[in-house]
C-alpha cells in the first residue's frame, strides 16, 4: 500500500478475534485518482488477514445494465435459478440474496467492499440499500468507494454512511510513492500532479529521467492512462478537457465553442469535469499539471488547428478583434493571436496576408522566445504553399528562438522531413543528429526518435548510403529502448530489406505484431505514423496485399472523422495502391479520388503525399483504359515534364511511363521507364517487387522493335525477382522474357501461368494467360483467353478485356457467362464510361458508334442491373466489376 493512507481517519479497525465483529458501513469518496481503489485493496487484505470472510465487486460502465452484475462478482452462482430478464418484482431475489449473506455471516464475519459504486447496475443498488438497512444485527462490514458525480439512487445509497474522504497526498506520501529522488524532484512531481495519487503513479511508472525535463516527457505515458479514463465520463467530458488545456483559461461558453459542443451538453461536462477535481470554477483550466500536459499530448496537430479554429470563429462572432487591430490588444495570449490571424486570412482567401499579419507580430513584445518561436513555425507553414525558400527560414528561425533542448528537439522531429523535402536532406539529418546529441540527458527516448527518423531520411534516399549500416547497428544496440521505437527500427529494416530484396517475411510478422495503437498514432503521431507507412509499403511490395489492406482499413477508420485531412487523404492513397494490386480498379479509382480531392482542398501542389495518390490514379485510369484522362492529371499536378531528383518523383516516372504506353508513346515511355531505373539502381534500390521497372522497359523494347534489348531487360528482372521469391513481380518478369524470347519463350510463359495462378495479381495473370495461349496449340487456346478474359473483367480492366475477347473469337470460342443478366463486354464498356461521368455523345465519338447505340447499350445494362438510370450506376456495377469474380 502506498501514500493514500496518510490520513487513516475513519478507516475500519479489525479485531484480533473476528467473533468480537461489529457492523459497519463507509464510503470512500474522491476524486478521480484519489486513491479509492488502492484503499479499498488494503482494507480488503487486512480485513483477510483479520479472518474475515472477504466478497469484493468493481462496477463497471460496460456493465451497468446488466441486472445484479456487481451481486454476481460478490456471489456468484446464487442467481442462477432466477430470470432476471423478465422479472417486475424484484422482492424475492432481494430477499433470497439477503438470506444468503445472513448464512454467510452466521459462520464468520463477512466484508464486502464495492469498487465505483456509483457504476453499478440499478438492480445492485437495490439490493445494496436494501441490506443497508437489514445489517444492524450481523457481524457485516461494507466499504464502498464513491466518485462525485452520482445518481439520485447512489446518493440515497451513500447518503447517511460513514465517510473517509481522499485528497491530495502531502510531500511525505508522495515521497513514499515515488521512492529513492531528491526533494527537488518530488517536490516538482507533486506540483505536477497536486499530490494525486493515480496521477503521480502513472508519472512514476513512465519511468523518465527525474528531472523537470523528465516529468514534461512522462505526457505521452499519461494520456494513454488518462484519456480512456475521462471518456468513461462521456466524449463530450474529453472534447471539453482537451479544448480547455489547450485555450488555457476560458469561460464555458469559448470553451464549448472550441470542443464544437452545443452550451447544455458543455455546462454538464464542465461540472463532471469540476466533480472530478480537473477542472476549477470558471474561467475553466486543468487543476493539474501533468494532466494538461497529457491531454495536449493526446491531441494531434490537425485537431488542435481545428479547435483552434472554433474558438476564433466563436470570438469573432462575439465582436473580438481580428488581424490589424488584435496586434495591438492579443487579449488571450499568443496562440490566440495565431487562431485570430489564420481566421481572418481564411476569409479573405488570402495566406499571403496572413502571412504579412504574422511578420508585423514578430516585431511586436512577445513574452518569450517560445513563443516567438511558435509564431514562426506557423509562419514557415503558411509560406510553404507561397515561397519555399521563405518557409525554409521561417523554420530556421524558430529553431533559433528555442533555448529548451526537449523542446527544440521535438520541433525539429516534426519539421525534419519537411526541411528536407524544401531544401538538403544531409541538413535535415545534421539537425537531427544535433538535437538527438543535446536531448540525450534529458529525454532519452526523445532521442532515439530522433536518431531513428535521421535513419529513415537516409533510407528514404538512399538504401546503400555508406553511413546507413553503422546508424543501424548503433540503434540495434541500444538498450532500453521504448517499443514505439522499437517497432519504427524493425519497420525501417523491414523497408531496407524489401527495397534491396531480401527476407520478404520481416514485414508480414511486423504487421501481424504490430499494437492497435499502430493505426491510431498514424493519425497524428509522428514516429507511428512513419512505421505505419513504412509497415504498409513493405507488405505492399512483399504482396502481403490482405494484411496491408486491413492496416489501412483500421487507420481508415481512425481517420475518418476528418479532422485530419492529411492523414486521412495518405491512408486513402495507399488503400489506392493496393487496390491496384489487388485489380480491384473501381476502388483503387474511388480511393485515389477521395485522396485527391482532400489534397485539392488543401493547396499541397506537388508534396510527396499528393503524388502518392496521382501515381495510383493514373495507372488505375490507364488500366481502365482511360490513358488520357491520366495524361490530363499529370498535367494538372505539373508532372508532365522535368521532374525533380526527389525519391518522390521515381515512382512519377514509372507511373506515367505506364500511362506514356498506354497512349502508344513508347519512345516517351521507356525514356520514363530507363530514367526511374536509373535513379532507383543509384538508390540501391534492386527489387522489382516494388517497381517492376525493367519489366515495363522491355515491353517498351518490344514495341519499337528491339528485342534482343527487351530480352536483355527481362532477364535481369526473372534473376532479381527470383531471388526475392514473390509471385507477382516473378510472373510478371517471366512473362515478358517468354514474349521477348518468342518462340522459345514457352516454357517461361507456362511458369508465368503457374507462378501467378494462386496469386492475387489477377491483372498479371490475364496478361500471362493471354500471352501464353498465342503459343498453344489452336485447340487448346480457348479455355485459356475465356479465363484471361473473365479475369479481365472481374477487374474492370477494359482494354485487356477487349484484348481477350478478341483473341477468344479468332479461336473460334464464346466467353463465358454466369447468368442471363451478366453485362456483354460492349454494356460494361459503355456503362464504365458513364461511371466516368462521360456523356452519351462522348461515348459515343470514343466507341465510334451513334449516341442511339449508347442509348440502347445503356438501357439494357439498366435493365440487367436492376436500376432506374445513372445516379445508381456506379452502385450496382460493384458486383459486376470488381470483385465480381474474387
Amino acid at each position: 500500500m502506498t501514500g493514500v493512507l496518510d490520513a487513516r481517519n475513519g478507516v475500519p479497525e479489525f479485531p484480533e478475534r473476528p467473533r468480537e465483529y461489529r457492523h459497519r458501513i463507509t464510503c470512500v469518496e474522491g476524486k478521480l485518482g484519489s486513491g479509492k481503489t488502492s484503499l479499498l485493496a488494503e482494507m480488503a487484505r487486512q480485513a483477510e488477514a483479520s479472518g474475515l470472510t472477504v466478497r469484493t465487486a468493481e462496477a463497471s460502465a460496460v456493465e451497468t445494465g446488466l441486472a445484479f452484475g456487481v451481486v454476481d462478482q460478490l456471489f456468484a452462482g446464487q442467481l442462477d435459478d432466477f430470470d432476471l430478464s423478465c422479472r417486475t418484482d424484484m422482492h424475492p431475489v432481494l430477499r433470497h440474496l439477503a438470506r444468503h449473506l445472513r448464512e454467510l455471516a452466521a459462520g464468520n464475519p463477512v466484508f464486502i467492499g464495492v469498487d465505483n459504486v456509483d457504476k453499478a447496475d440499478e438492480q445492485s443498488l437495490r439490493w445494496l440499500t436494501f441490506m443497508h438497512r437489514r445489517l444492524a444485527d450481523l457481524p457485516v462490514t461494507l466499504v464502498l468507494t464513491c466518485g462525485p458525480v452520482r445518481s439520485a439512487l447512489v446518493n440515497e445509497l451513500t447518503g447517511p454512511l460513514d465517510r473517509i474522504k481522499l485528497s491530495g497526498l502531502e510531500l511525505s506520501g508522495c515521497a513514499r510513492m515515488i521512492g529513492p529522488a531528491t526533494d527537488e524532484y518530488i517536490a516538482a512531481c507533486r506540483t505536477a500532479t497536486g499530490g494525486n495519487p493515480y496521477l503521480l503513479r502513472e508519472l512514476v511508472s513512465a519511468q523518465t529521467a527525474q528531472t523537470p525535463q523528465g516529468i514534461e516527457a512522462a505526457a505521452g505515458s499519461v494520456a494513454a492512462s488518462l484519456v480512456p479514463r475521462l471518456t468513461w465520463h462521456g466524449a463530450d467530458v474529453l472534447d471539453l478537457a482537451k479544448a480547455v488545456a489547450l485555450l488555457g483559461q476560458a469561460g464555458i461558453p469559448l470553451a464549448a465553442a472550441a470542443a464544437g459542443l452545443e452550451l447544455a451538453p458543455a455546462m454538464a461536462a464542465a461540472r463532471t469535469l469540476h466533480e472530478l477535481g480537473f477542472v476549477g470554477e470558471e474561467p475553466l483550466s486543468i487543476t493539474y499539471p501533468i494532466a494538461r500536459s497529457a491531454l495536449l499530448h493526446a491531441m494531434s496537430s490537425p485537431e488542435r488547428e481545428t479547435t483552434h479554429s472554433r474558438a476564433a470563429k466563436f470570438l469573432h462572432g462575439r465582436g473580438q478583434p481580428a488581424g490589424e487591430h488584435l496586434l495591438a490588444s492579443a487579449p488571450l495570449g499568443t496562440e490566440w493571436a495565431i487562431a485570430e490571424l489564420r481566421e481572418a486570412a481564411r476569409r479573405a482567401e488570402s495566406p499571403d496576408r496572413a502571412a504579412a499579419y504574422l511578420r508585423r507580430l514578430l516585431r511586436e513584445p512577445l513574452p518569450d522566445n517560445g513563443s516567438r518561436a511558435e509564431i514562426m513555425l506557423e509562419l514557415g507553414n503558411l509560406q510553404t504553399h507561397l515561397d519555399p525558400e521563405a518557409a525554409f527560414e521561417s523554420l530556421q528561425n524558430a529553431h533559433s528562438h528555442v533555448t529548451d533542448p526537449v523542446e527544440e528537439a521535438r520541433l525539429t522531429l516534426t519539421l525534419a522531413y519537411e526541411i528536407a523535402e524544401r531544401q538538403d536532406r544531409g541538413r535535415a539529418v545534421a539537425a537531427l543528429d544535433s538535437a538527438s546529441a543535446a536531448v540525450a540527458a534529458a529525454d532519452r527516448d526523445l532521442g532515439h526518435a530522433l536518431q531513428l527518423y535521421a535513419a529513415r531520411l537516409i533510407l528514404e534516399e538512399s538504401c546503400v548510403d555508406t553511413g546507413l549500416q553503422p546508424r543501424l547497428a548503433r540503434l540495434l544496440a541500444e538498450p532500453g529502448m521504448s517499443p514505439k521505437n522499437e517497432l519504427f527500427l524493425s519497420a525501417l529494416l523491414a523497408f531496407r530489406d524489401c527495397l534491396r530484396g531480401e527476407d520478404p517475411s520481416r514485414s508480414a510478422e511486423l504487421a501481424r505484431s504490430a499494437p492497435p495503437s499502430l493505426v491510431h498514432g498514424a493519425v497524428g503521431d509522428i514516429i507511428d505514423r512513419a512505421a505505419f507507412t513504412h509497415i504498409v509499403i513493405s507488405l505492399m511490395i512483399a504482396d502481403e496485399l490482405d494484411l496491408a489492406l486491413r492496416l489501412c482499413e483500421d487507420a481508415f477508420a481512425a481517420t475518418g472523422s476528418g479532422e485530419v485531412p492529411v492523414a486521412s487523404a495518405q491512408v486513402h492513397s495507399l488503400r489506392a495502391h493496393i487496390y491496384l494490386r489487388l485489380g480491384r480498379l473501381a476502388e483503387a479509382e474511388t480511393a485515389g479520388q477521395a485522396a485527391l480531392r482532400i489534397f485539392d482542398q488543401l493547396k499541397l501542389g506537388r508534396q510527396r503525399v499528393v503524388t502518392l495518390a496521382v501515381t495510383a490514379l493514373c495507372s488505375t485510369w490507364a488500366e481502365m483504359g482511360d490513358p488520357d484522362r491520366s495524361a490530363e492529371l499529370l498535367a494538372i499536378h505539373r508532372l508532365d515534364g522535368a521532374v525533380p531528383e526527389s525519391r518522390r518523383f521515381d515512382r512519377v516516372l514509372y507511373h506515367r511511363g505506364i500511362v506514356r504506353s498506354r497512349l502508344g508513346d513508347h519512345g516517351g515511355a521507356l525514356l520514363d521507364l530507363l530514367e526511374c531505373g536509373k535513379r532507383l539502381m543509384r538508390r540501391g534500390v534492386t527489387n522489382p517487387g516494388g517497381t517492376a521497372w525493367r519489366s515495363f522497359a522491355a515491353e517498351e523494347y518490344l514495341a519499337l522493335g528491339r528485342p534482343a534489348d527487351a530480352l536483355r531487360l527481362a532477364e535481369q528482372e526473372v534473376a532479381l525477382a527470383r531471388r526475392w521469391g514473390r509471385p507477382r513481380a516473378l510472373g510478371m518478369a517471366l512473362r515478358v522474357a517468354g514474349v521477348a524470347a518468342q518462340e522459345q519463350g514457352y516454357e517461361l510463359l507456362e511458369e508465368s501461368v503457374q507462378v501467378l495462378g494462386d496469386s492475387s495479381a489477377r491483372l498479371q495473370l490475364a496478361r500471362s494467360l493471354l500471352s501464353w495461349g498465342a503459343l498453344l496449340p489452336p485447340a487448346d487456346r480457348r479455355p485459356v483467353y475465356r479465363r484471361a478474359h473473365d479475369l479481365a473483367k472481374a477487374c474492370g480492366a477494359i482494354p485487356l478485356m477487349t484484348q481477350a475477347a478478341n483473341e477468344l473469337r479468332a479461336a473460334g470460342g464464346r466467353r463465358s457467362r454466369r447468368d442471363s443478366t451478366a453485362l456483354t463486354d460492349q454494356e460494361l464498356c459503355v456503362a464504365s464510361m458513364a461511371v466516368r461521368g462521360r456523356t452519351n455523345r462522348e461515348i459515343a465519338a470514343e466507341l465510334y458508334v451513334t449516341q442511339r447505340a449508347v442509348e440502347q447499350h445503356l438501357t439494357k445494362a439498366y435493365r440487367k442491373l436492376g436500376i432506374s438510370g445513372r445516379p445508381q450506376l456506379a452502385g450496382a456495377l460493384r458486383g459486376h466489376w470488381p470483385g465480381g469474380e474474387s
